[in-house]
């Protein structure tokens, strides 16, 4: 319950290990599928699918890495060293989008150093050919050293632009009731702990990330994509807005999902889902000014039947093999509870299909890893068997196609049959089973028989099986003592064309008993909009030794065009020429995330598109934030959907929004007057944006709307820190009720708490925050006894307090032990007359409070010292064992009055005046009191 789900080993005794069920539960039409892996139970933690059906590469916690062939073989590549205690080992894989170039993969796993042991992020090279055969070429990425041995480093995701993402934990102790406050660097930039990091294939921060610094890409805070989670457990990317979708495993009571906007804080560990945790209470200081990311689900802790204990983030649904109402779904899972749910979203993160009650499905296994297969297929690791799991829709499965080819050695009577091109267009692995027309039969893809003398033909018959047991079957006319054809196609010198270029293909064929033979054409539209979600349409055919046809205008087609003899024994021969499409990248981008989607793509925002295919995109009306609104296209179109044909190169379609920003400045003329032009583009930074104009300034964040900072208050503003230390404003300068001042407040950070900076021509523009700022907003501000800040906030000379000056001879002034407090007028003027802090006096304990005779007004301080006043006897220090007595006898209701002096020299001793008499103290410790 408390960690990533490899910690929920037996052998680590965090929480039960979860008992595999003897069937699982699924919805009606819906099978559950296993792969062996070659990994053993519980130790099996990601995979990935290779292209072009390559097969799948697995991970183990304890370092295995193996390759599962097309067929289902399974080979190891190799075993690398990792410390393997807790969460640790070897937990990530991801296959980058070029490895049919590179053969690169990326690893995440924990690797022991000299002094302990780093979580390690790694580009590793696929070796081998055509089948892969090892791992080598470690390029070391990213490495970051391990504090705790779960919450680490937990998984990488391989975006189609060539950037990396990357989970990090808090790396911190999980007890229950424990307050670690290594827990805390979840919410600190500067660290990676606890954060989702958005990198390139080198390693360094991405450009476009909220905290990223162009002078040093390599920082911590360039990295940095979003922060304040616990153990970040597996997130998929959402194929229309790109951002990350994360799992958050929870502590004592929440899990959570989060679609990870950037530069938020989804605010572990004074959070937990939408939950104060006790660290808020440990921790005030820290947790206090940190408001809560609210997740898109939260679920609690326990056996019920909508609960579960350790999340397990999925993926967006895309394929076409289950049925159209799942497009667009959302499945996850929980490790513990053996669950699935599924729920919707919309484009702006807004919650539309809560999570099944009871689950989608149950009793599944012990899901650490979500994928797709290739037709789209809900694929997960399960871990307490270690085995993959493919979830299929029966109901909708796609028979196979079964083709073969025969070859005859007439002087033996042997027949060669191949079914190597049979088909299934749901990708699932194929049984062959032959039927050779004698009575006999045969197995395998590619298989020989010898036929006994007598007859001279026979039809022979394959039949092919998928694992759902759906079949399909062609037959062939062999004639064991006839030799056959030899048909030799001629093809075009390229494999690729645009839409409507023209193919021209050449066949002849002959035959040892017949001599020259017709050749007959067919052609036929495959169309895969996943690499194996695939359905086919006839097209034309033709007779004659040439064929020519124009590529069709069709997303994601090849034409396959096959030339066909047959001799007099009915015998064929046919081969198949594969035209496939030119296709350039085509990408959709915002300066704002928002969904943008190429529908005839599974609404992906980048996809590989046929040069010259006509195409829709389109973009959402509003923002991912909620916020910034669609306007064009920077190209220029100004519709949402537009149509465009694809060119002979890459395309990038940025959309325009107008963010809050810009459509304030937009609206607002008096604004516009006030800040003048623009003079920079929009900048994001963490949750905040921000604009510079001629004369200001204009700010965003989610939690503060938009507000304007100019004139000497901003130049205050960025003398001091800026949004990085006061957060973004929350109004508009504005004009103070007596009319003298301005001011702009401030939204604060932890590290400051709410914020003010005020000005006025007399006094300047100075900032006030925090405690001593909360002391003079109940002191009234600048109506009160204090006036207007004429000093920023300050650290006193001991190092211990701070303080702010104010206009009106006041001043306010803050320890952790005292508070803050007010002192002003005449007892402020003695209190600095005496040395302020440093002097018999220390910091004021009370603000200036009013006797109880009405009379007199008086401050305690921290040195068990007074400062009293009365309109006869002004201000005068009373401290010590003269203010004990003078307490005892009962303060200015005593006998003696208020002071009249402060403490002076006298007779040997010390003394103090009053109205009606005197305190004396001597050296040997004796105190007397005495009327005049």
């Amino acid at each position: 319950m408390a960690a990533l789900v490899v910690t929920l080993l037996a052998t680590v005794g965090l929480v039960a290990t979860p008992q595999a069920t003897a069937a699982p539960a699924v919805p009606s039409g819906f099978v559950i599928r296993e792969q062996a892996t070659g990994q053993a139970a519980y130790d099996l933690t990601d995979f990935g699918y290779l292209p072009g059906d390559g097969g799948i590469i697995t991970t183990g916690k304890g370092g295995k890495v193996t390759w599962i062939s097309p067929a289902g073989a399974v080979r190891t590549l190799t075993t690398l060293a990792v410390n393997n205690e807790g969460d640790l080992g070897l937990v990530g894989l991801a296959v980058a989008p070029d490895y049919a170039s590179t053969h690169h993969v990326y690893v995440v796993r924990s690797v022991r150093t000299s002094t302990g042991t780093n979580f390690r992020l790694a580009r590793w090279t696929v070796t081998g050919s055509p089948e892969p055969t090892g791992l080598g070429s470690e390029q070391v990425l990213l490495e970051l050293p391990m504090t705790f041995n779960v919450h680490g480093m937990t998984g990488v995701v391989a975006g189609d632009d060539g950037t990396l993402w990357v989970s990090i934990g808090d790396s911190s102790e999980f007890r229950h009731g424990f307050y670690d406050p290594r827990a805390l660097r979840a919410l600190d930039v500067d660290q990676l702990y606890g954060k989702i990091l958005h990198l390139t294939a080198d390693g360094a921060g991405v450009a476009g990330n909220p905290y990223y610094q162009a002078a040093n890409p390599n920082s911590a805070r360039s990295k940095v994509f979003a922060s304040g989670f616990r153990s970040p457990f597996r997130l998929a990317l959402d194929p229309s807005s790109g951002l990350p979708v994360v799992g958050d495993v929870g502590w004592e009571t929440w899990e959570e999902l989060d679609i990870v906007q950037p530069g938020r804080n989804y605010a572990w560990p004074c959070w937990e889902g939408n939950h104060q945790t006790g660290y808020a209470t440990q921790f005030p200081a820290e947790c206090g000014p940190v408001s809560n990311q609210a997740p898109i689900w939260e679920y609690h802790h326990g056996g019920a039947v909508d609960q579960g204990n350790s999340v397990t983030g999925g993926f967006v649904y895309t394929g076409k093999s289950y049925p159209a109402s799942y497009q667009g779904t959302y499945f996850f899972g929980d490790y513990q509870g053996e669950k699935l749910w599924t729920l919707r979203y919309d484009s702006t993160g807004k919650l539309t299909q809560a999570p099944q009650n009871p689950p989608w499905a149950t009793g599944i296994g012990g899901p650490v890893e979500f994928a797709a297969a290739p037709n789209g297929d809900v694929v997960f690791a399960d871990l307490i068997s270690g085995n993959l799991k493919r979830v299929s829709y029966q109901q909708g499965n796609i028979a196979p196609i079964a083709q073969a080819t025969s070859t005859t050695n007439a002087e033996t009577r042997t027949v060669a049959f191949d079914g190597s091109d049979s088909l299934d267009y749901d990708g699932d692995l194929l049984t062959y089973s032959w039927d050779f027309g004698d009575g006999t039969t045969g197995s395998g893809k590619t298989v020989s028989h010898t036929y006994a003398a007598g007859a001279s033909r026979f039809t022979a018959t394959l039949t092919v099986r998928d694992p759902l047991g759906a079949t399909g079957t062609t037959q062939l006319t062999v004639a064991p003592s006839n030799h056959s054809p030899q048909l030799t196609l001629t093809p075009p010198p390229s494999d690729t064309y645009a839409v409507g270029e023209q193919i021209s293909l050449a066949a002849t064929a002959t035959d040892a008993e017949d001599g020259a033979l017709a050749v007959e054409w067919t052609s036929r539209e495959l169309h895969c909009p996943d690499d194996t979600t695939c359905h086919s349409h006839p097209g034309v055919g033709a007779t004659g030794s040439t064929f020519t046809v124009p590529f069709p205008d069709h997303p994601d087609t090849q034409l396959l065009i096959t030339a066909t003899v047959a001799d007099s024994a009915g015998v064929t021969a046919s081969q198949t020429y594969t035209a496939s499409p030119r296709q350039h990248r085509l990408t959709l981008s915002s300066a704002v995330p928002a969904a943008l989607q190429i529908p005839s793509e599974n609404n992906a925002n980048t996809a590989m598109v046929t040069e010259g295919v006509t195409l829709d995109v389109q973009a959402a009306a509003t923002a991912s934030d909620g916020a910034s609104t669609f306007t064009a296209w920077a190209d220029g179109p100004t519709e949402r959907i537009r149509t465009l044909k694809m060119p002979a190169t890459d395309l990038t379609l940025s959309a325009v929004y107008a963010t809050p920003i810009e459509q304030r400045y937009n609206s607002d003329a008096a604004l516009r007057q006030s800040l003048g032009a623009p003079t920079a583009p929009e900048v994001s930074d963490g949750g905040l944006r921000y604009r510079v104009y001629e004369k200001g300034r204009l700010y965003w964040s989610q939690q503060t709307g938009v507000h304007e900072v100019h004139g000497q208050i901003l130049a205050k503003y960025l003398a001091l820190g800026g949004h990085a230390k006061f957060g973004a404003p929350t109004t508009d300068e504005t004009t103070t009720p007596d009319g003298t001042g301005k001011y702009n407040h401030f939204v604060g950070t932890p590290g400051t708490g709410t914020a003010s900076v005020y000005f006025t021509g007399a006094t300047g523009a100075h900032g006030i925050w925090g405690l001593i700022r909360d002391k003079w907003t109940e002191l009234r501000r600048e109506q009160g006894p204090l006036g207007y800040p004429t000093t920023d906030e300050q650290t006193t000379p001991d190092g211990v307090g701070r303080y702010n000056h104010f206009s009106k001879a006041a001043s306010i002034y803050w320890t952790p032990a005292t508070g803050a407090h007010g002192v002003w007028g005449a007892i402020r003027g003695t209190w600095q007359a005496t040395g302020w802090e440093a002097g018999p006096a220390g910091y004021p304990t009370t603000d200036e409070l009013t006797t109880p005779d009405g009379v007199g007004r008086y401050n305690h301080f921290s040195k068990a010292a007074s400062i009293y006043w009365s309109p006869g006897t002004g201000a005068h220090e009373v401290y010590g064992a003269i203010r004990a007595r003078w307490s005892a006898l009962g303060w200015e209701r005593s006998y003696l009055g208020y002071p009249r002096s402060g403490e002076f020299g006298f007779d040997g001793g010390r003394r103090n005046d009053f109205q009606f008499g005197y305190i004396q103290w001597y050296p040997n410790g004796t105190v007397i009191d005495h009327r005049w």
